[in-house]
């Protein structure tokens, strides 16, 4: 991890030192984005620096647990609220679990999956809500045009900072959290809608802690410790609905507009696939949809179903919000950013050839920093 080793007379973080391994290093995104991470920690994201500046504050009873550390600094704190549509929300919760450079370093996962500084790099967004900490430590003026918008829990309301993820197996957020164990056959839309994946949810050998119990057996729940045990769809690697190999993806459209939607015992050639990526069209406020093996277009309003057409078909998709599909976010890595080869890149014990996650064709594993 990259912390500031000297700092100017008023505190502000002025040098830092971070190491990257060659063998663990490859030419993607991801690592362009682990790397942005790992200066977030040398600009001052990390507790040292979070304490001498005062922006923590404890917050009690929060989900079954006795406390939790939020920073509760002026913009960060309306960003928040901004950011979950929550008008007393006390801050942004940091994560807990983990050592020394882990705990409270980072932003709690469970509650903002996806952004750049939480403990384990996926997507890694550049939010607004990073950019607020920033500002509040004094040092720094953000510039929010160039923040990315968070999917995960935007304009999600207190409910889902305030309750647990799942009661008795049973969530609020369905587009968030799931309930199905790893071994179910049926594909399942990520909550972005930009990938086909898998329920993360296993039985344990022990009953979890009281906080991370969320069905009727104490040992089922999520196999990520840093989303607090909350089951999610993770995206396999070959089922992206822009990208992915269609042959892995029984009766998905892939293409630059396709995104994913919910089925409703939907069957291609007789087997039950269950969510899909369909080809999208969109205008007016108006979403049109249109399947593998059909060339006409089909309106598709918001909560209504639909049908596709006989043939390879049965069953039905459920449309969804206009804006799950066809907002564009602004991405900083939309303008590819010039990387050299590391000279060890190919290095057959680089990452790139790591184990991959279960479900999954062999992958990278994301990082925990």
């Amino acid at each position: 991890m990259g912390g500031t080793v000297l700092q100017m007379d008023d505190g502000r973080p002025f040098a830092a030192a971070v190491n990257f391994d060659p063998r663990q290093v490859a030419v993607t995104n991801e690592d362009v984005r682990v790397a942005a991470h790992e200066l977030g920690h040398a600009l001052g994201f990390y507790v040292d620096y979070f304490v001498m500046l005062h922006m923590i504050s404890e917050v009690p009873n929060m989900r079954g647990m006795l406390r939790v550390s939020v920073i509760s600094t002026p913009k960060t704190k309306a960003m928040a609220r901004q950011y979950h549509s929550c008008s007393t929300l006390e801050g942004i919760e940091l994560e807990d679990e983990g050592g020394y450079g882990t705990a409270l370093s980072h932003w709690r996962k469970r509650n903002m999956k996806d952004e750049m500084m939480t403990s384990i790099v996926e997507v890694g967004q550049y939010s607004a809500l990073t950019l607020a900490v920033f500002e509040d430590m004094g040092f720094y003026l953000a510039n929010y045009s160039a923040a990315e918008l968070l999917w995960w829990g935007n304009n999600s309301g207190c409910g889902l900072l305030e309750k647990k993820c799942l009661t008795d197996g049973i969530t609020e957020y369905p587009d968030l959290f799931c309930n199905q164990f790893y071994d179910d056959p049926k594909f399942f839309c990520t909550y972005d809608r930009l990938s086909l994946g898998f329920c993360k949810m296993k039985r344990h050998e022990e009953a979890l802690p009281q906080e991370y119990q969320y069905f009727a057996d104490p040992r089922v729940g999520g196999d990520g410790l840093y989303m607090s045990r909350c089951p999610y769809v993770r995206a396999y690697s070959n089922a992206g609905c822009t990208n992915g190999n269609p042959s892995a993806m029984l009766g998905s459209v892939v293409g630059p507009n396709s995104r994913c939607v919910k089925g409703q015992d939907l069957q291609f050639d007789d087997k039950y696939i269950g969510d899909l990526c369909v080809d999208t069209r969109c205008g007016d406020g108006t979403l049109s949809v249109r399947f593998l093996r059909d060339d006409a277009w089909h309106e598709c309003q918001e909560g209504e179903t639909v049908t596709p057409p006989s043939g390879p078909w049965r069953g039905s998709i459920v449309c969804p919000q206009y804006a799950d599909v066809c907002t564009a976010f602004p991405n900083i890595s939309s303008h590819p950013i010039p990387v050299v080869d590391p000279p060890l890149a190919d290095d057959p014990t680089s990452a790139a050839g790591a184990e991959g996650d279960e479900g999954e064709v062999p992958r990278k594993r994301p990082r925990r920093l």
